[in-house]
């Protein structure tokens, strides 16, 4: 009694699995023959936007000329860059090693006088005037100026070596002329004759060999002279000349150069040498820059032709404005701290605005690339992944071509763009920009919003 309705149970329970699996069959062949009808093709979509894209590579925008008015576009010729980038340098201002001179004294000595800056005390001066103080560091002076005196046992020995020379040559001299009239006579004999004739010689020797060591002092020609002049004299009048005594053993110290005195080492009174540095004058009408270059920047600068082109520029007194420098040599050393190269070089300093030990600035200019045109920052701007730019061909019609392009460089502002392209770059819809080129520097932003909203 049990068994039948157990197998009618089995019975539909299979009936029911059959038409699930009829209608599941129905629903997919459904589904493979309405679905395209009633959604949209992703690949169809995927191919109109790469048509999209395909078409906005050299997209045509035109405007009325009102509309050109309200947008403020504004456009720029493309020009070949000065540089492609430019080195941004820190150093300082210096004194030139070779405008700056260290004035010694030719004759050790004892110090009597200073100069003043209006000279020194014992040239003749206004007595009206207020005796200026003594020179000073920071103060200017001329060259062949004196600016110091002092008085050297030594010179006054060299002048006197020169003046008994010549009484000697001169008394050598009057013996022979005697002995010349003596050996005419048989009075002395040849011998006696030529000894005296070599003494003379000896002599003139003697007076050559002085003048020629106090002109390798720099003692002046007519020192030379005014000490054959008071020899002369005591020779004849056998008096000596009081007024050439008062100066016979007087040095006067002057500076080879015009400049400034940055530095004084001797006061009145003080016993100095020969080697001692009295004075450093420096000429601060030229002055050394010492620029600070990282090494990874030295490849692009050592490729340039010395001496460099450099901008300087003082950041303290911005009103300089900015000073063309040159460098002119690369210092072979890097500083392990920094990685830096001295960059060495000078900047004129004609109205002596500039100081010694300024900070400043340089910026150095590294040559431009080949087949590079230079456009102003805000002309460029990013969508996505490609950099784009509008170009007006003609600046008679409001008629402006959209261009993507590739970026050499990028600058705060300006920027420089490829003017000649290859064949693979030229197959992605990328386009070139050539100088003279009238691109849009002003509502680029606009243009773009513009495109958008026409499609």
């Amino acid at each position: 009694m049990a068994h039948p309705p157990q197998k009618r149970r089995w019975t539909i329970g299979i009936g029911g699995l059959a038409v699930a699996t009829a209608i599941t069959v129905l629903a997919i062949g459904l589904h493979k023959h309405y679905w395209p009808l009633i959604s949209p093709d992703v690949s169809a979509d995927a191919k109109s936007k790469d048509k999209k894209s395909e078409r906005s590579v050299s997209e045509i925008v035109e405007l009325s000329a009102k509309s050109v008015e309200i947008m403020n576009l504004r456009t720029v010729l493309a020009v070949v860059p000065r540089y492609s980038r430019v080195l941004h340098l820190r150093g300082q201002l210096a004194i030139d090693p070779n405008r700056l001179v260290h004035v010694h004294a030719r004759f050790p000595g004892q110090v009597v006088e200073l100069a003043t800056v209006r000279g020194l005390r014992s040239q003749p001066t206004d007595e009206s005037v207020a005796r200026a103080s003594t020179l000073q560091n920071f103060d200017t002076v001329v060259s062949g100026a004196p600016m110091a005196v002092l008085w050297s046992k030594d010179l006054g020995e060299k002048k006197s070596q020169l003046a008994d020379a010549l009484a000697k040559l001169r008394l050598d001299r009057q013996t022979l002329t005697n002995f010349s009239e003596l050996t005419k006579s048989g009075s002395i004999s040849d011998r006696e004759f030529r000894e005296q004739r070599a003494k003379v010689e000896l002599g003139e020797i003697a007076v050559f060999t002085a003048e020629a060591t106090l002109r390798s002092f720099l003692v002046t020609e007519q020192d030379i002279e005014v000490v054959k002049a008071a020899s002369e004299k005591i020779h004849r009048s056998q008096q000596t000349d009081q007024h050439y005594a008062s100066d016979w053993a007087r040095v006067v110290v002057s500076s080879p150069i015009s400049g400034v005195i940055v530095d004084k080492n001797l006061t009145v009174g003080e016993i100095v040498d020969a080697n001692a540095d009295l004075f450093k004058v420096a000429d601060l009408s030229v002055l050394a820059i010492y620029l600070h270059a990282y090494e990874e920047d030295l490849p692009a600068i050592e490729n340039m032709t010395v001496p460099l082109p450099v901008a300087i520029k003082v950041p303290a007194n911005p009103e300089i404005g900015e000073l063309p420098g040159l460098v002119a040599r690369i210092g072979p050393i890097i500083d392990p701290n920094e990685h830096m190269a001295l960059l060495i070089g000078s900047v004129k300093n004609p109205k002596g605005s500039l100081r010694a030990g300024q900070f400043i600035t340089g910026d150095i200019g590294i040559p431009a690339e080949q087949d590079v045109v230079e456009i102003p920052s805000n002309a460029l701007i990013d969508v996505g992944n490609d950099a784009v730019v509008y170009v007006q061909p003609d600046r008679s019609q409001p008629r402006f071509e959209r261009r993507r392009v590739v970026v050499a460089q990028r600058h705060f502002d300006l920027v420089q763009v490829r003017s000649e392209l290859t064949s693979e770059q030229k197959e992605l819809g990328l386009r070139e920009i050539h100088v003279d080129d009238r691109v849009v520097a002003g509502g680029v932003l606009e243009l773009e919003d513009y495109l958008a909203q026409q499609e």
